[in-house]
């Protein structure tokens, strides 16, 4: 038996698809205007290097499935809780898990056959939504959360492979641009997972995302065992051993300026993202839009968080020093974003605002990942991007878990606007204590990705 749909849905949607059709052509010119001078080097590296294409279109596959499962298992919380809180809650369900793991995923990333290891993670995450559907026809909202749960784990193993690996794919020149591409998923595939997953929730019932989510896990894991070039340069012998590799990890870090910098812009980032978790109820409570309204504001959120990596990249231009005043640029920007959607009453508007303040979120993140590619070697490049993503994780959950209580006491714009503007003071303060350290004038000119690390504190 399919989820109930409540009832009026079908009378919501009509009433506002002009609008949309109206304000998603705007943004979707915005964006191919952003991706014009970009297209032509990224279609020639999608054909000329199968490996990257391949790793590019399994990424795409489960998170776009992923973003699908998102906004039905939103609506449906929603809809048995009635509480905005446990809405943003479902934020810090698919953030925390993963981080107890950290210690473990970091050295397994590095020392493990990531291939192996990607494909048992895309394989592994059919169990969770498999038990998704059970919850969703027994109208379990516990199982739902836990199911959640163990998709977060699967998530927090498999995600920084990709990044891990991507340098061993491409050369130094492709790296940027690559990066660009592959991080911008992530955004393009809430543009397409959240935008189409509101619509076949609402058409055809949540079961249908789930199977969708389902199968895109299989198509991932076939495409990565499709790859021929190894993910990594040479995976080691030895066995791990956690507290070894952590204090290896450490000493790097604090060798390398550029990488504390980062992952203190990361930690800023996450620390106001719990907000986000309140879209769908900007959707369902403010603009009264239906299940299909959180997949459109989704959907604007995308599309900014799509754009704002290739803005980002065009305006750093090779230089590391402008590559930090850019990022703390952006993040500002996710601040004024949501200064706005606190704001506003209608869709419309509400799309816009979401669609700015994710061009920061989509700029700063991805600037920040790529800037530790460039900073970090292969042998230790794993434990990096665990430790960005775990940094990512426990922060977006204490986020969304403050997010809850606060949303209860003072309200949602109240909440909204006391996070947005704490990322503006957070990415005015970090901008000053990186000029004021020297970190900028440190940084080597040109980016270029070196075999090994490149020594970035001279």
């Amino acid at each position: 038996m399919a989820l109930h749909r409540p009832r009026g849905t079908h009378d919501v949607i009509p009433s506002f698809v002009p609008v949309i059709v109206r304000d998603v052509t705007l943004l979707e010119s915005l964006v191919l205007f952003a991706q014009r001078r970009a297209h032509g080097s990224l279609v020639a590296l999608l054909r000329d290097n199968a490996d990257f294409r391949r790793l590019f279109c399994a990424s795409a596959l489960s998170l776009t499935g992923d973003w699908f499962t998102f906004v039905a298992l939103s609506s449906f919380v929603y809809r048995h809780t009635g509480s905005a809180g446990w809405t943003a809650l479902l934020f810090a369900v698919n953030s925390l898990p993963g981080v107890v793991l950290l210690p473990l995923i970091g050295p397994l990333t590095d020392r493990f056959n990531r291939q192996r290891l990607r494909i048992a993670c895309d394989l592994g995450a059919i169990i969770p939504v498999a038990g998704l559907l059970v919850a969703f026809h027994t109208q379990s909202v516990p199982l739902a959360l836990g199911c959640l749960a163990g998709l977060s784990i699967a998530a927090a193993i498999a995600s920084p492979i990709p990044e891990a690996a991507l340098p061993n794919l491409v050369t130094s020149r492709e790296l940027p641009l690559a990066q660009t591409a592959l991080g911008s998923l992530y955004s393009a595939g809430l543009l397409v997972g959240a935008g189409l997953g509101g619509v076949v929730s609402a058409a055809w019932g949540a079961s249908a995302t789930l199977v969708i989510d389902g199968a895109s896990f299989a198509d991932s894991a076939l495409l990565i065992a499709r790859i021929r070039q190894p993910l990594s340069k040479a995976v080691s012998t030895r066995r791990i051993r956690m507290r070894a590799d952590t204090a290896e990890l450490w000493t790097f870090v604090r060798s390398t300026p550029v990488v504390p910098a980062f992952l203190w812009l990361t930690v800023g980032l996450r620390l106001c993202y719990g907000m986000v978790g309140l879209l769908p109820v900007y959707a369902l409570d403010r603009f009264h839009v239906g299940n299909a309204g959180v997949g459109v504001l989704y959907l604007a959120q995308g599309f900014g968080a799509v754009l704002g990596p290739f803005l980002g990249r065009r305006l750093v231009a090779g230089s590391m020093r402008r590559r930090l005043h850019a990022a703390g640029a952006a993040l500002v920007l996710f601040g004024f974003g949501y200064l706005a959607l606190a704001q506003v009453t209608a869709l419309g508007p509400g799309m816009a605002a979401a669609l700015i303040g994710h061009i920061g979120v989509g700029a700063c993140a991805i600037l920040a990942v790529n800037g530790l590619q460039l900073a970090t070697p292969d042998h230790i490049r794993g434990r990096v991007m665990v430790l960005v993503f775990g940094l990512s994780s426990a922060f977006q959950g204490v986020s969304s878990l403050a997010v809850a209580p606060l949303a209860a006491s003072i309200g949602m714009p109240d909440t909204t606007r006391l996070l947005a503007g704490l990322a503006v003071v957070y990415a005015i303060i970090w901008t000053i204590a990186v000029t004021r350290t020297g970190k900028a004038r440190k940084r080597a000119e040109p980016d270029i990705a070196h075999e090994d690390a490149p020594d970035l504190t001279h």
